[in-house]
């Protein structure tokens, strides 16, 4: 049993200890929280059982046993995820951010009890159902009072809602997204969590023990904050639009405990904010207005300014809010906190391929400066946005973690020309309702949890949480025998990656082989295939790091039945593998394999069922329909467009003289707020990304495993643009079908093999021809782990590391701007493994005439 704290604030009014955030740990319950604020803790596996009593409620506190209930049971109807839809142009809509008492698995002994948890959720005002077959999420509850949506079944009696992710985005290339975020988490022990990082007073704290050597802002914290990120998207960084750096705190309360800042209070304000919005983006597809706070409502700005400085009068508070938003503003950036709510206002920019009295954009072209800080908006786009499947989900760094794990996730359908290929092809004998693209199922997988690893006790892997599909575990789709169906598959896990192993009738414990279902793969990361890519995609192995996607059309068998797939949680291509091909590292006695692939488990299950599939219902579509939707402005990246070259380390390295802990890097830095890489505006680059994370070294003169942090491809990712692989290097990859090193440092490589000089890093990388053209665009790749290389000298053994990486190369076109770049294992960010990076434009506004 664990519960929380050994440190405690106490609290400004009695001196009572306070409620702490919802992942502290400890060893044993202790009497944590104020009596008015009574909390059960549970513990098993690594989280706390959150307050579910009323906010005003007043009994005095008593421990008591684990509140288990049951678990929604596997195999139901897949979930359809209500959705935000764009209309006229617009995706005018409101997301509320709040908290609720859901029941969730927390990684207990019995895997069919639940506890009721009180976590964040994203919730969509007004959403609507979508086309695709499944069942309707009883509740959904939008905010305080339950929504009337017609559709919406009613939550029974005694019972507590199931896990939903955040409503579906759905726009299309061309349109003007205008969100309100309301941020309403409390009214009960959200509101009375002393959340240290909200208060300025550094990271939170559990007697796991945490932080440890964990230092603010490289820490957990913040989790009261929300923002969001738009992954996927080419557009403005700043304002308004892909901003990660924005920071809302939950909406004060009045004196009935009602939030202030309510989607009626700002409605107004907004309103006028986004009528003009859609004005000064439609002057310029290149516009990223609104520069500055001036562009807003000035109602709005007073009421944040006093709303922040009510915020800040609580004495609690060391650093305060107003302060920091008033200096920014007169330099002229954009205020970074908000209270309650902001506006989101961006345009999904359109590319428009030169005409033929038009001259070619070449590349490196340059916009001009018409002023200071200020981009000439008449140049054209050098790319556009990608229509695909993309996502969105919480990023306010220290608190990233935790957010996702809860559910603040949900996919974003961006639509164009790749969707109209699709329903062009399939619209041919289909009947349903809606076009044949909006009726395909959207697949939303988490980690739905509650607490970071570390606060378990160290950063061990055991208990890992398995996953959720739209919430759900193990759910059913149903296909028609012959079937051909487009699955928009999103992985919002906070940790694992997804490698789809394959099909197998029900109850099976391994993949069929064959295979009885067909599939290929059509768009990696929301952006499509090209017809050669599509053509050779045929059942691939799938890996599905933590945040990317992939769109599959699946063919289900001619014979009616039930059906599984099969997948396995990897942190690594390592655990991807056979145990039997999984290489080994020379320990003292019998060599130690470098990673443990766990084995494969339902993802979810397929009923085949009803009257056979005919036609283009049951085929894949021609590949000559990819080539002709695809987008131009996604043409290969070619070696004279290169302008500037980088080296980009990723690195996890064990602690000691502590707990069993791990510091996560960028180039030697955890993330300070600096910027770390700067590109020049419409130039494209090269980047090495480097791996020098390893699982071994000597200790004592003795070869040994360092798990943590064990070995882990770190998935990558960048804001705002796609990049293009152009050449990839693990040196822990095997020949197929054995454990046998491909690379090897010493004496003579076998068949198959290649042989790297150990004393030359020149050396270490691919020996084989890599791929050139037609090249798949990602915004997340997995960086190949380290390998720790072995040499006995005179002096003992030594450990030479020779990291993975792959090179990458992207083009930095259209936006100005600082976005990050970081690990998509969100505790790694969260703990560091992020900075920032800056597009500048090179042209000035002076003449040298």
């Amino acid at each position: 049993m664990t519960a929380c704290n050994a440190k405690l604030s106490r609290n400004e009014a009695d001196g009572s200890p306070a409620i702490l955030p919802v992942w502290c740990l400890g060893k044993r319950p202790r009497q944590l929280f104020r009596a008015r604020d009574l909390a059960a803790a549970w513990v098993a596996g690594a989280t706390i059982l959150f307050p579910i009593l009323p906010a005003r409620a007043q009994p005095a506190w008593q421990p008591r046993a684990p509140q288990y209930v049951q678990c929604p049971a596997p195999a139901q109807p897949l979930l359809k995820i209500p959705e935000l839809v764009s209309q006229d142009g617009k995706l005018h809509a409101t997301i509320m951010l709040n908290n609720n008492v859901q029941r969730m698995f927390l990684g207990a002994n019995d895997p069919s009890q639940c506890l009721p948890q009180d976590v964040r959720q994203f919730r969509g005002v007004n959403a609507t159902l979508p086309a695709y077959e499944g069942s309707i999420p009883p509740g959904y509850p939008g905010y305080a009072s339950p929504p009337s949506y017609p559709g919406f079944a009613p939550l029974p009696a005694s019972q507590y809602v199931d896990p939903v992710p955040g409503p579906t985005l759905r726009a299309r290339v061309g349109d003007i997204v205008e969100l309100t975020l309301l941020n309403q988490i409390g009214g009960g022990p959200y509101w009375n969590t002393i959340d240290r990082g909200e208060k300025g007073q550094g990271c939170d704290e559990s007697t796991a023990p945490y932080p440890g050597l964990d230092t603010f802002p490289d820490c957990f914290h913040g989790s009261t904050t929300g923002n969001i990120h738009f992954h996927g998207t080419h557009t403005n960084p700043g304002s308004t639009g892909d901003n990660v750096f924005i920071e809302v705190r939950p909406s004060l309360r009045d004196s009935d405990g009602q939030p202030v800042v309510t989607e009626a209070s700002v409605q107004a304000p907004f309103d006028s904010f986004f009528a003009r919005c859609e004005t000064e983006l439609n002057k310029s597809v290149l516009s990223q207005w609104p520069p500055n706070w001036n562009a807003l409502p000035v109602a709005w700005v007073a009421m944040q300014e006093s709303l922040l400085k009510r915020y800040d009068q609580d004495p609690v508070i060391i650093n305060k809010l107003w302060p920091i938003d008033e200096a920014q503003r007169a330099a002229g950036a954009w205020p970074q906190y908000y209270i309650g709510a902001t506006p989101y206002c961006f345009r999904l920019p359109a590319y428009v391929a030169p005409g033929p009295t038009q001259l070619a954009r070449p590349p490196g072209h340059q916009s001009t400066m018409t002023s200071i800080g200020a981009i000439d908006e008449t140049r054209a786009l050098e790319m556009g946005q990608a229509p695909g499947t993309h996502w969105y989900h919480a990023h306010k760094h220290g608190s990233t973690t935790i957010d996702v794990a809860n559910g603040m996730t949900g996919a974003f359908i961006i639509e164009g020309e790749y969707d109209d290929a699709l329903n062009s092809f399939y619209h041919v004998g289909w009947t349903g309702s809606q076009p044949w693209a909006r009726s395909q199922p959207v697949l939303v997988i988490n980690q739905l949890g509650t607490s970071p690893n570390l606060f378990g006790g160290g950063a061990s892997r055991g208990g890992a949480l398995p996953f959720s599909v739209n919430g759900r575990f193990q759910p059913v789709i149903t296909m028609q025998p012959g079937q051909v169906q487009l699955w928009r598959i999103a992985n919002t896990s906070s940790r694992g990656g997804v490698f789809l192993a394959g099909f197998a009738p029900a109850n099976a414990a391994t993949p069929s082989s064959p295979q009885t279902f067909t599939w290929k793969q059509i768009a990696q990361d929301g952006v499509q295939f090209k017809g050669a890519n599509f053509s050779t995609s045929q059942n691939p192995t799938l890996l599905m790091s933590a945040g990317n996607r992939a769109d599959l059309l699946v063919e289900a068998p001619p014979t009616r039945g039930q059906y599984v797939l099969l997948a396995v949680q990897a942190r690594s291509r390592c655990e991807t593998l056979p145990v039997s091909q999984v290489p080994t590292i020379p320990t003292p006695g019998t060599p130690a394999p470098i990673c443990a692939p766990p084995p494969p488990t339902p993802l979810l299950s397929v009923n085949v069922t009803g009257e056979a599939a005919t036609g283009n219902q049951a085929q894949f579509i021609p590949p000559n329909y990819m080539d002709q939707s695809f987008p131009p402005f996604l043409k290969d990246i070619d070696d004279d467009e290169i302008k500037s070259a980088k080296t980009v380390v990723f690195k996890s390295t064990p602690t000691s003289g502590g707990p069993p802990a791990v510091m996560h890097s960028i180039d030697g830095h955890k993330f300070d707020g600096n910027v770390g890489e700067v590109m020049l505006l419409n130039t494209a680059e090269e980047w090495k990304i480097e791996n020098q994370t390893v699982n071994g070294g000597v200790q004592s003169g003795t070869v040994v495993t360092t798990d943590p942090p064990g070995v882990v491809d770190h998935p990558f990712h960048i804001h705002i643009n796609p990049f293009q692989i152009v050449e990839f290097f693990d040196p822990n990859e095997v020949l197929p079908g054995t454990s046998t090193y491909k690379y090897v440092f010493e004496g003579t490589a076998g068949p198959g093999q290649c042989l790297l000089d150990i004393t030359k890093p020149d050396t270490w990388k691919p020996c084989d021809a890599q791929i050139r053209t037609n090249l798949i665009w990602w915004d997340v790749f997995a960086i190949p782990s380290a390998r720790a290389v072995f040499q006995t000298t005179s002096s003992g053994i030594q450990t030479i590391v020779v990291p993975g990486y792959f090179k990458m190369r992207s083009r930095f076109v259209d936006f100005i701007g600082q976005y990050v770049v970081h690990c998509h294992i969100l505790s790694h960010e969260d703990r560091g493994m992020m900075t920032v990076v800056e597009v500048v434009p090179f042209t000035t506004a002076y003449s040298h005439q």
